[in-house]
């Protein structure tokens, strides 16, 4: 049986399979998650300030957004060989004072450095963070970073 948001009428994905929370695969949309033993909706905080191509975002949206992107990548390299990881992470800090979270904002960094390793570790790695974050590229932003990373221009 499919659920829908209350509010938009979207489908509501099941958190874990099992757990009996669904929450709204809607970025824009205010009801966050349904407790389905409870019955209890939780909707987003209201407050917003404007950001990146004039959306509405809540305040607290961009913090995990970051993380999230933070640690598939370095869950990518890791998964790749610490050398690769070492390697990558240095690059980030000594061209760009950067590190893997500051890429969600800047992939332009992770894409540099990339280009300078062997081809096929730009490909597995661009490929791995597709797939690892793929289930979230209905938000813009992620998707925007997948989209520039993977770009051959």
């Amino acid at each position: 049986m499919t659920m829908y948001c209350p509010d938009c009428k979207k489908p509501l994905i099941e958190f874990d399979l099992g757990s009996g929370n669904y929450h709204c695969s809607n970025p824009s949309c205010l009801f966050q998650y349904l407790e389905l033993m409870t019955g209890k909706q939780h909707r987003k905080n209201v407050e917003t300030e404007e950001i990146e191509n004039r959306h509405q975002v809540s305040t607290l949206d961009k913090k995990p957004k970051r993380i999230l992107v933070g640690l598939a990548i370095e869950n990518t390299l890791l998964s790749m060989g610490p050398s690769i990881f070492d390697k990558v992470t240095v690059r980030l800090r000594e061209d760009y004072n950067a590190n893997v979270f500051d890429c969600l904002d800047n992939p332009q960094y992770l894409k540099q450095i990339l280009e300078n390793f062997d081809n096929s570790i730009s490909t597995v790695m661009t490929k791995s963070l597709k797939t690892v974050l793929g289930e979230f590229a209905y938000y813009d932003s992620i998707r925007e970073f997948l989209d520039k990373l993977s770009d051959k221009s």
